[in-house]
């Protein structure tokens, strides 16, 4: 016959005030303690809730709760709740006489009120009642067993990639960081295993640490980044542009203010209609912008930008473009951060200079498609748009074969290339 060896820790909760218990053994490492009693220190009359709260315990299993109380010599009575996880694990009410067999003004007696193993448990209330005047608690005592360590298991779209293993119970394990699958970038872990979603499900993040319940499993999830390499205008054509300084990484952003004749900026986001500018080149060398999302034309009165149609001047080389005008005898640039002494102050606007070499560009616009999260971007990627002589058809990259779904039949292509 073989024995099961069980070791227990007794940790004790012992009321100090009407906010504080001093703490006695062996305890949880990261547990954290709050007691409270809406009357005084340990003394509970008619009405009055005393509370013990104990969290961050790690999932031991509490074997034994007990109250150490005693009476007022002809009188108190309450009701005794132990919660854990939110969910009653024992109970106790009546008179003290009830519980001992006799009221004591002199003496605390130990009342059990858990008896028995709970396990998993990650916190725990102990809460008191009363109902008659009066009781008076001097301490709780709970005894405990450690956690068992728990595994996690790392799954890498349909394949086990990892085990993770808590070096003891409660310990937790810390999560890795998954390598990018091409524009399906890494972004979390799920309890949940899914094909696709459009918006982002509850995540554990890589490198933190995870605190498992019980053995489980975890699948890497990814996010469809549909933003393009960046690659700046090099042939002036009217588009739908962002106006960037590459220097900052910052774009041109709304219209300008009627008050300062100024315009703000703001980090360079290609998703952000608010940076999204219409450009009209009249010749290679003079062009109208407009705020694509307002409508808005962006000028300029004077030496200030302003709210109306005025014809720009455009310095272009290479993959640098820069706008700027000529007002009583000087050159004025579209600049991005212009400062008054201050970071804080740093606007974009008109800045006296001559047009030259810079890190200004145009990078084209992109809005976002469809938000796409996915457990199995290997099942995903590949997947693209073409056209066909006989309809819309959708081609497909699986296990290393190209299927094609046109007109609601499959086709398996054999080779890379693709004829209509």
């Amino acid at each position: 016959m073989k024995l099961l060896l069980i070791l227990l820790s007794v940790m004790s909760f012992t009321v100090q005030t009407k906010t504080t218990v001093s703490v006695d053994g062996a305890t949880p490492s990261n547990m954290e303690v709050e007691y409270s009693n809406s009357y005084q220190k340990g003394d509970v009359r008619k009405d009055d809730v005393a509370a013990l709260m104990l969290t961050e315990l790690g999932g031991i299993a509490v074997e034994k709760v007990v109250a150490h109380v005693r009476s007022n010599a002809s009188g108190g009575a309450g009701n005794f709740e132990v919660r854990a996880n939110g969910y009653t694990v024992g109970q106790k009410s009546g008179t003290f006489k009830d519980w001992t067999g006799a009221y004591d003004s002199q003496n605390y007696h130990a009342i059990t009120l858990v008896s028995g193993s709970v396990a998993n448990v990650y916190n725990l209330t102990i809460q008191l009642i009363g109902t008659a005047n009066s009781l008076h608690i001097e301490k709780f005592v709970v005894t405990y067993g450690d956690s068992p360590a728990k595994s996690v298991t790392l799954m890498s779209g349909a394949t086990p990639m990892d085990t993770l293993r808590e070096e003891t119970g409660g310990a937790g394990v810390l999560l890795p960081r998954m390598e990018n699958q091409g524009r399906w970038q890494f972004v979390g872990w799920s309890d949940t295993e899914f094909e696709e979603l459009d918006e982002m499900p509850l995540l554990y993040k890589a490198y933190e640490m995870f605190y498992p319940e019980e053995n489980c499993t975890l699948w890497a999830v990814y996010f469809y980044n549909d933003t393009p390499d960046r690659a700046y205008v090099t042939d002036l054509v009217d588009g739908e542009y962002l106006y960037v300084n590459r220097a900052f990484d910052i774009s041109l952003n709304g219209v300008p203010d009627a008050g300062s004749g100024k315009m703000s900026w703001s980090i360079t986001d290609v998703h952000d209609e608010n940076q999204y500018y219409t450009i009209s080149f009249a010749s290679p060398d003079t062009a109208y912008i407009t705020h694509t999302k307002t409508g808005n034309p962006i000028g300029y009165a004077g030496t200030k930008m302003a709210i109306k149609p005025s014809p720009w001047l455009v310095y272009h080389q290479g993959d640098e473009t820069l706008f700027y005008t000529f007002i009583n005898g000087k050159n004025y640039v579209l600049w991005l951060n212009i400062c008054d002494g201050k970071q804080e102050n740093c606007y974009a606007g008109l800045l006296q200079t001559n047009p030259m070499a810079s890190p200004m560009a145009l990078l084209p616009s992109h809005r976002r498609g469809a938000l796409r999260y996915s457990c199995h971007p290997e099942r995903l990627m590949g997947t693209e748009s073409i056209s066909s002589s006989e309809g819309k058809a959708r081609k497909i990259l699986r296990n290393g074969q190209v299927l094609i779904l046109l007109n609601g039949e499959t086709y398996t292509i054999m080779g890379s290339k693709i004829n209509d």
